[in-house]
């Protein structure tokens, strides 16, 4: 610990209620810092126990925070005002230094300083050496240069200022061999730091560094996966004229909230592209290829929309990668016309496709195709099916097939039997009506993943 300035005297505290996390009997919060006579052992060894319990007690209550801000709070609050008249911690945030701080009788405070501005401080020296400061500040109107430098945040400096002369011990919060943070502790003057006190404290620095970075990087593993998330989970179906959509989508693993199972719709109004497929395997590794295969097609129909071309591009994408797996897929590309949705259909190892007419007609489109990323320089043909007004595509992945029963699968006598329905019955009722066949097939038992996309033109009753 490097000192800096004068050391000041320090003087008990009396007349406190013990808080209530120390252990049977305590001695009053100030005697946590406090020294003791060398030769009164009672004392001693009432303090050790006394620091003990409030170690172990200070490390349980923060371990059990799953956010960074809350589990910062949960350390001001130990500390403020049972040990210290203030404290405060900072972390690293990207490019800047996140400050919370908390007076005693005050609300916590929070703040934020880019790194480049903390240059020369003592905050910047703590964190560049992961050495403990000690700073005294004396009396007095305005700010002084020794406690601007330790509390770089203007309403923290604030706070420190309302309590002076006051002593600030500054002490490195580190982990995993690295210094991420630290923690300010004021007391007001003629109270102080012996090397007791700062010993002490050091050892519940550490102990909380320990959690609070186990904290930051569970938050950040957690913000890292809601990113990902938001690219690897189905996108919302754009809302395009004279079409409707209706999808439905069950994971294998409820608590992952992402599988290997994926639809995606795109392009203009009246020339756009859907896609459903089926990544071997399950999970988030499935996840993460199927927002590979997504982009992949998306670009492949930036150069030609004709789906046989598209599947033939992806192929030759996931192929050229040499993983190994496979993906099963129907692309789509459907055109407005005078007549109503003209659709052309190519199949890659996918379950051939379903057409429910306006009248409840049921009709399965006979398509076949290679699973992609297996063979190389394999060609897929096209096939043409046109869309009345009132007609849906109902495009699935083999999870609605292949759902497991009392005795057998789903299959696809209970499919067909599913989408025979009412005379122009709306998309979602078409969709519901199969996700409910399905789930009450399924009841509890484990299963693959599960996605359907349905198209259905709806043009005016007019039109009809």
């Amino acid at each position: 610990m490097r000192v800096m300035h004068a050391a000041a005297g320090c003087t008990p505290i009396s007349g406190e209620d013990p808080p209530d996390f120390m252990c049977p009997t305590p001695l009053p919060p100030a005697d946590l810092l406090t020294p003791t006579p060398a030769e009164d052992l009672l004392s001693q060894v009432r303090r050790s126990s006394d620091r003990a319990s409030f170690l172990a007690h200070a490390s349980r209550s923060v371990s059990g925070s799953l956010h960074t801000d809350r589990a910062m709070d949960l350390i001001l609050g130990l500390l403020t005002p049972h040990v210290v008249d203030w404290a405060q911690v900072a972390v690293h945030d990207g490019p800047s230094l996140s400050f919370r701080g908390l007076l005693d009788g005050a609300a916590v405070t929070e703040a934020s300083v880019p790194r480049r501005r903390l240059e020369g401080t003592t905050v910047a020296e703590v964190l560049r050496r992961g050495v403990t400061e000690l700073v005294h500040v004396p009396g007095g109107d305005g700010f002084t240069a020794s406690l601007e430098s330790a509390v770089p945040a203007p309403s923290m400096l604030a706070q420190v200022a309302s309590i002076r002369p006051v002593d600030l011990l500054i002490i490195p919060m580190s982990a995993r061999g690295a210094t991420f943070g630290t923690l300010t502790l004021a007391r007001r003057r003629g109270e102080g730091f012996d090397a007791g006190a700062v010993e002490f404290l050091e050892d519940l620095a550490l102990r909380l560094g320990a959690t609070l970075d186990a904290t930051r990087a569970l938050a950040e593993s957690r913000r890292v996966a809601r990113v990902l998330s938001r690219d690897l989970v189905p996108p919302r179906l754009p809302d395009l004229p004279g079409v409707a959509f209706g999808s439905y989508y069950r994971v294998a693993f409820e608590h992952e909230a992402l599988g290997g199972d994926f639809y995606d719709v795109h392009g203009g109004p009246d020339d756009w592209t859907a896609v459903i497929g089926d990544v071997c395997g399950k999970g988030a590794e499935a996840a993460v290829l199927t927002g590979r295969v997504r982009q992949a097609v998306r670009t492949a129909a930036l150069v030609d929309r004709t789906p046989s071309r598209v599947l033939h591009l992806v192929n030759q994408v996931l192929v050229s990668e040499g993983e190994g797996t496979f993906v099963t897929a129907v692309c789509a590309r459907v055109r407005r016309t005078d007549a109503g949705l003209s659709m052309d259909l190519s199949v890659a190892g996918h379950p051939e496709p379903y057409v429910v007419r306006a009248d409840g007609r049921v009709e399965q489109i006979a398509a076949h195709g290679t699973v992609l990323g297996i063979l190389e320089d394999i060609e897929y043909a096209d096939v043409h099916v046109e869309l009345a007004p009132g007609d849906t595509c109902v495009l699935y992945t083999d999870g609605v097939l292949e759902a497991p029963g009392v005795h057998e699968r789903f299959g696809d006598e209970r499919l067909r039997e599913a989408l025979q329905t009412l005379p122009h019955a709306a998309v979602t009722t078409l969709v519901e009506r199969v996700a409910m066949a399905v789930s009450a097939h399924l009841g509890e038992r484990p299963h693959d993943d599960i996605a359907i996309l349905a198209v259905q033109n709806d043009a005016p009753a007019a039109a009809r």
